[in-house]
């Protein structure tokens, strides 16, 4: 089983200089997706599956996917800073850190997953996650579309929503992306 992960940045550009101090709640909230990929590299262990992250620059100027594949590479993360830096490090020179980098649309990107993975949709006013293990068969291929600091756009959304995609909530808090990467793992994988 694949299981991915893609997460949509309005805000993340690949043409601006970046180091840990400057986007550590700052610029771009790089930080946000880096807590993401610091997540996803401590389930590589403990899930059996392939784990992938997409990046997805959504901004107009942008549209970008950076292919992650967290089973595949060797990410020695301990802390935030190391999967900052990491993080970075992927956006500046992809090809070099094993990243496959792609100019696509985001309607194209989920056109491409969907013909191999059952499409879900974490939000508020989706069905409870706990019902997700009855409606996922763990040896079919799983993406969980999430939002980074910022909602999916309407766009994105009526696109999601006209491609079948599974609507799944984990409550009618607002989560960080890393916190609801967590959550899915859990329920999906460790729940009896």
């Amino acid at each position: 089983m694949n299981l991915t992960f893609v997460i949509p940045s309005q805000t993340i550009r690949t043409d601006t200089k970046k180091s840990v101090k400057s986007v550590v709640g700052g610029q771009e909230r790089v930080d946000v997706l880096s807590r993401c990929l610091l997540n996803l590299s401590r389930w590589k262990g403990r899930l059996d599956s392939e784990i992938n992250f997409i990046l997805y620059l959504s901004n107009p100027d942008e549209q970008q996917a950076f292919t992650i594949p967290i089973s595949l590479l060797e990410l020695d993360l301990k802390s935030e800073v190391d999967s900052t830096q990491k993080l970075i490090e992927i956006l500046s020179i992809p090809k070099e850190r094993g990243i496959f980098k792609e100019n696509i649309n985001f309607s194209d990107l989920m056109e491409q997953i969907s013909k191999d993975s059952k499409l879900y949709y974490l939000t508020p006013d989706g069905s409870e996650i706990s019902e997700l293990k009855k409606t996922n068969n763990q040896k079919e291929n799983s993406c969980f579309v999430v939002g980074s600091q910022y909602d999916l756009t309407e766009e994105q959304e009526a696109l999601l929503s006209r491609m079948g995609a599974i609507r799944v909530s984990i409550g009618k808090k607002d989560y960080l992306a890393s916190h609801v990467i967590t959550i899915v793992c859990h329920h999906l994988f460790l729940r009896k």
